[in-house]
């Protein structure tokens, strides 16, 4: 059995055929799927999608930094506001996108504002809290901002998403007691897998970040929940484990910090 822990089921790309996604991840032994959001229309879709596929897929809501734009008609505060009416119900196992994104904006638009993305994240820090649920943290360019905020709070848990920092800072997010996702790019990018190979299997779990970041050998193409299996291997090879134990590991990391 294998958990997809972080993909995006609500987004266009899986419009058409959402169903079949979800029975071919089935089918290749990944029982499980966290569908996480980026805004509250997302997080509805998450929500949607959950109720169609009980036992399966579970909701995670939250606002991504990127939601600070300048084009977007909700401010900040209604954009909480709304989250928090939603975050309740049975789906939602957890809080999430969320964090801080100091990447340049694209091209002709306004760089997202650090202090409403401060706000927006230490929000869903507190509303994690009061409903006591994990977070999915986006840290994109501000890792070291994102880690000083966090440690503000306390009783709080959740993982990094798609972690890309370096070694050197595998000890700090083990002082939180969050824990690493790993997605895709591990099959590719040898550095990553330095990195993984030093971080504690007890402390892993398995994304896919679905439509995004494909493994070898699907590189370009639209991602999958089914593909976890890929990067499962990916990760045996590198530990020098055999695939079962990675399932078996990664899936109960899943459930105790998500609690499906």
């Amino acid at each position: 059995m294998l958990v997809d822990t972080h993909c995006h089921l609500n987004f266009s790309a899986f419009q058409k055929d959402l169903g079949q996604v979800v029975d071919r991840a089935v089918e290749n032994g990944v029982a499980k799927i966290i569908c996480v959001s980026s805004n509250f229309a997302d997080a509805k879709k998450a929500i949607q999608i959950a109720k169609a596929h009980p036992g399966v897929v579970y909701a995670a809501v939250g606002i991504h930094p990127q939601q600070t734009d300048p084009k977007n008609p909700d401010s900040p505060t209604t954009q909480i506001k709304k989250l928090t009416e939603i975050a309740k119900q049975k789906q939602v196992i957890a809080i999430g996108e969320c964090g801080l994104d100091y990447s340049p904006a694209p091209p002709n638009e306004k760089d997202r504002p650090k202090k409403e993305q401060l706000f927006l994240f230490k929000k869903q820090i507190k509303l994690a809290q009061k409903l006591n649920l994990p977070l999915i943290i986006h840290t994109r360019k501000a890792f070291a901002d994102t880690i000083e905020v966090l440690k503000q709070y306390q009783n709080i848990s959740g993982v990094f998403h798609c972690y890309s920092a370096g070694k050197k800072d595998i000890a700090k997010v083990n002082k939180l007691n969050f824990y690493f996702g790993v997605d895709g790019n591990l099959t590719y990018d040898e550095g990553l897998q330095n990195v993984f190979k030093e971080i504690p299997l007890e402390k892993i779990l398995l994304e896919t970040d679905a439509p995004f970041l494909s493994p070898d050998p699907f590189r370009g193409q639209r991602n999958e929940p089914k593909n976890v299996k890929i990067i499962a291997k990916c990760l045996a090879q590198l530990k020098n484990v055999s695939f079962e134990k990675i399932a078996q590991i990664t899936t109960q990391n899943a459930k105790k910090l998500f609690q499906i």
